[in-house]
Parts: C-alpha cells; structure tokens; sequence
C-alpha cells in the first residue's frame, strides 16, 4: 500500500484539528518515546509523571534517558493532582507528562500554567482518551506541546495495534525533529540528522484510523471510560512493579496507592 495512505491521515488528523503536525506511529509508547527523544535528556533530568498508569509512561521517560519523578492522583478523579506538581519540580525537572485516564481529562489549564512558570514542556499521555474533551471544549492530547495516542485493540480507537503524535502549533517541540526520530532521524532520504528508530505505522492501519475517524467517531467516543478502575486498571502503582524495585525507582503517592490496593483487592468504589 503506497506511502501516501499514511500522509492522507496525518493531514487528514492535522487539518481536522487544526495542528502542526501530526505522526502516526507503531503504538503508544512509540508515540511518548519520539518526543521525550527530541528533548536530548541527560543523566539526572527528570520528567513529572503520575504513578497511577500504565507502566508504559515511565518507560517511554526512561528510554529516553529521563527519570521519572511521581505526584500523587487526585482521590476523586484519578488523574494527577496539579495542586501537587509545583512542589515536585526541581533544576532538574525538563517535562511534565500528564494522563488522561478512563477518557477523564487531567486539568490542563492548570497544569500548563505551572508549565509555563518554570518552562517546562508539556506532554498528554492520551492513550485512554481519544476525542475526550474538557470543560472548555477542547480535546485532551491538544493543549501542550504533544499528545500521544494508542490505537491498542483496547482503546475506543483501534487498529489493533498503532498510535499517533499530535504537535499543536504552539508547541515548544521541534515538530521535524520528532517527525525525523519515528524515520530512523532522517531528514531527507539518506540523511540522518538524529538518533531514531522505525515508528513508522504500516499504511493499511493508517487507513484503518482514518476511516473510524471519518465514520465512526459517535462510536468512537461513546466507548469512552469503558474500561475504568472497576475493570482493574490499575491494581499497583508503577513504581511497586518489580522490575521499578530492582532499578531503585521509587516514588510516596500514598493516594495513589491506597487505590491501587482497592482495585488489586477488589473493593474500589467510584
């Protein structure tokens, strides 16, 4: 299937929401990998992240040669506390990844403004929420410098596997250095500018996203929150996870933890 099915759906998705750019990739964590990548982390720079997610958040920051530092969730809503943020920000700090859980949107009025305050870059960990919006009416995964996004064949949006990048236009990212780290850090056929590796989302799934997007999304965004914590996600924070344990990844998100336990043992109540 020709290359061109893939520009159709990036440009289709940049248009429709109004972006700078838009690249779709291999999966989710490919998606958080390639932007965390452009920011060229050094040992000791960390990134600000919620504990209560998917292990794939904190591996894409470790990956990409950041360190993960955790704040607590918000006991009502799950999503990371911005009240809480502020206080976990050092020198070192370079990047807040937010998560919008179960397609409930993290306060990103809020979230952005601390952001700004001590210029840090902002990106929407938007596996989970795909044509959620908050109450101003803008869509999660548009409102920093990147959102990531899973097409897992669990996402109400699903390629069975796949994700994209969305850069809004405002964004502090280098949108062609992102786009250049998902193709190998080419920049022009041949010429390799960066690091990379192959993000690259294979066309026939590219098509797949595109006509769900086109045709379906009323669909799309009524399986919105269906797989929430009474489903079990998630019985343990990240940093509980044994391989977190052995590296000496630690975190005291005592909210986030108290939950966990609730879904593990079966007791949570929304």
């Amino acid at each position: 299937m020709p290359e061109i099915i893939r520009n159709i759906f990036e440009n289709y998705v940049k248009d429709k929401f109004d972006l700078l750019d838009c690249i779709a990739v291999n999966n989710g964590t490919s998606a958080l990998i390639a932007p965390l990548w452009s920011l060229d982390l050094q040992p000791g720079d960390e990134v600000i992240t919620t504990p209560f997610t998917f292990i794939a958040t904190s591996n894409a920051i470790l990956i990409a040669g950041g360190k993960p530092v955790f704040v607590d969730i918000d006991p009502k809503t799950l999503l990371i506390d911005p009240l809480k943020i502020e206080a976990a920000i050092t020198e070192n700090t370079k990047a807040i990844i937010p998560v919008h859980l179960y397609g409930r949107v993290c306060d990103m009025e809020r979230i952005n403004e601390i952001a700004k305050r001590h210029n840090l870059v902002v990106i929407e960990d938007t596996a989970q929420a795909f044509g959620a919006t908050c109450h101003c009416g803008k869509h999660a995964g548009m409102m920093s410098d990147a959102g990531t996004f899973s097409f897992y064949k669990t996402k109400n949006i699903s390629t069975f596997e796949g994700g994209m990048i969305c850069i809004p236009k405002d964004s502090k990212l280098d949108a062609e250095k992102v786009r250049a780290i998902c193709n190998q850090g080419q920049v022009g056929k041949y010429n390799h500018e960066y690091l990379g590796f192959n993000f690259r989302l294979a066309e026939p799934l590219c098509l797949m996203a595109y006509e769900q997007m086109k045709l379906h999304m009323k669909g799309v965004k009524a399986e919105l929150g269906l797989r929430g914590p009474e489903k079990g996600h998630y019985p343990n924070v990240v940093y509980e996870q044994p391989i977190y344990k052995k590296m000496g990844i630690t975190g005291v998100c005592p909210i986030a933890e108290r939950v966990a336990k609730s879904i593990r043992e079966g007791t949570y109540e929304d």
